[in-house]
Parts: C-alpha cells; structure tokens; sequence
C-alpha cells in the first residue's frame, strides 16, 4: 500500500500571512494538523517575526520543515514599496534565520519582480541593475544560501491603473531585452559564486518552480517524500510542484504599488494586524 504523503503548506502568495496574520497563520496550521505537514513553505519580505515572536518562533519549531521564501528586491523603503523594510535590515536577519532553520539551503532569496519605474516625473527606480544585485548576492553568499529567484513583473490592469493614479511611470522592457539581463548579467554573477538562479514564470528560463518537491524532499530531515507533481493551481507556464496554499487575500500592509494583491495604502502597524 502507498504511503499518504504529506501536505507541502504554502503560506502564501497571497499575503505576506507571517509579517501581519501570524496568529491566523498558527489558527490554520493547528486546524491542518502539523502530523500532516511535511514543509511549510513561508513567504515573507520581513523574517523578523521568526526572530521575535516568541510563541510563534516555539511553533515553527515543532513542524518538520520550514523553506523560507524571502523576497529581497533591492527596493525596500523606497516609494514603490514604502512599508517594506530596507534590504540592510532584511539581510542582517540571514545568521539567525540560518540558525532556526538549521540550514542556509532551507532559504531561497527572490529577487523579484524585476521592475523599472519613473516616480513624480524625475525619480527613477529599478532593479534592473547589476550592481544592486551584486550588493544583494554578496550578502547572500556570506550566509551560505546558494538559491536566488527572479522574475519579470507583471502590470495586471489593476496595478497599471494605480500605478498611474499614484504618479508612477512604468517602464516596459521587451523580454528579449529582461532576458538578456538575466542570462548574460545576473546568472553570470550567481554562478560565479556557485549559486543557482532560477526565473519564476516570465521570462521562462529555468525549469525549477520556487516550490520543488524533490528539494523539499531532499532537505527535509528525514527524507521523507512530498509530491513532485505540478500544481495545477499555478499558471501554465509555472514549474512549482503541488502545495496547499493557506492564505485569504487579506489587506498587505507593506503596500508595494505594483502588487497582485491587496496592498492598503496605509501606515502598517503590524502588532495590531496580527490576527
């Protein structure tokens, strides 16, 4: 008889649920039973809730595995992500991460989305530049994470809509130039540090998705199986294999303007958002 293989939790493209709903996070976790759960997946742009959180931190702890997704785009704090906390900040948390997690391998930088703005007419903002992301990777590979994650955005007709009504010009690159920049720039960087970069949907580069089971599978403590289909949730063109993914679209306090989700244009408080 095949065994049941266990849930791979993804938690969540739709919110960042750590930063600002770790109470719901922990309520749904409970409910799914962490006998059931092989990895959690996290994806988060501030980890500091792994490091702060007490009762959270002593939970996380008790689930076989944790894979951290951690988005670091280069453009924290700036206008375009004003909630989002600077990269400085997010990368001196790496040692301590690295700690929890019992492995620089359990964590995956995402570089992404790729983005080129024009903010009020004559302030410019991108991360189209490879020396952002040298100073990005440089930091990385200290830590021993040897994974990084980019992609090219993409303006849904809602983030095109606010963009405009909030003063920001997007500037559109072909894909033939987005993956010029890729593979004759930043992969070059990444593999001369020994590191793998891999592209998330667009442009379709690389065939590894940012959830992939036989990794999960390979680092997890006892080497347990998880499924290595494709999910079939995803857009076509992307490569994660099959999770459950927990998050509702609830307001995300980090309001980064050219968000798919549902970024609240607010100050963030994020002790009051915790449930």
């Amino acid at each position: 008889m095949n065994q049941k293989l266990k849930k791979v939790i993804s938690a969540s493209r739709r919110v960042d649920l750590l930063t600002f709903y770790p109470d719901y996070l922990m309520k749904r976790l409970e409910e799914i039973g962490k006998e059931n759960i092989h990895t959690l997946v996290i994806w988060t742009k501030n980890p500091q809730k792994i490091i702060e959180n007490k009762g959270l931190r002593k939970y996380l702890k008790s689930i076989d595995q944790i894979y951290l997704l951690l988005t670091v785009t280069g453009l924290g704090g700036t206008p375009l992500e004003p909630e989002a906390p600077e990269p400085d900040r997010v990368l001196k948390a790496l040692p301590d991460l690295t700690e929890f997690l019992g492995s620089p391998l359990r964590i995956v930088i995402r570089y992404d989305p790729l983005i080129d703005v024009v903010y009020d007419k004559n302030v410019h903002l991108s991360n189209i530049d490879s020396n952002l992301f040298q100073n990005v990777l440089d930091s990385v590979n200290q830590n021993g994470i040897r994974r990084i994650i980019t992609s090219y955005v993409t303006v849904y007709p809602k983030v095109k809509r606010r963009l405009d009504k909030y003063n920001f010009q997007i500037i559109d690159h072909p894909l033939s130039e987005i993956k010029d920049f890729i593979l004759k720039k930043i992969i070059l960087q990444t593999e001369k540090l020994g590191m793998e970069l891999s592209t998330c949907v667009l442009p379709e580069i690389t065939k590894k998705g940012c959830i992939d089971g036989n990794l999960l599978t390979e680092l997890h403590p006892r080497k347990e199986p998880c499924s290595t289909v494709k999910d079939k949730t995803q857009r076509k063109s992307c490569h994660c294999t099959k999770s459950v993914d927990i998050g509702i679209w609830f307001p995300c306090y980090h309001n980064c303007f050219y968000c798919y989700g549902s970024p609240t244009f607010q100050s963030s408080d994020s002790e009051k958002k915790d449930s």
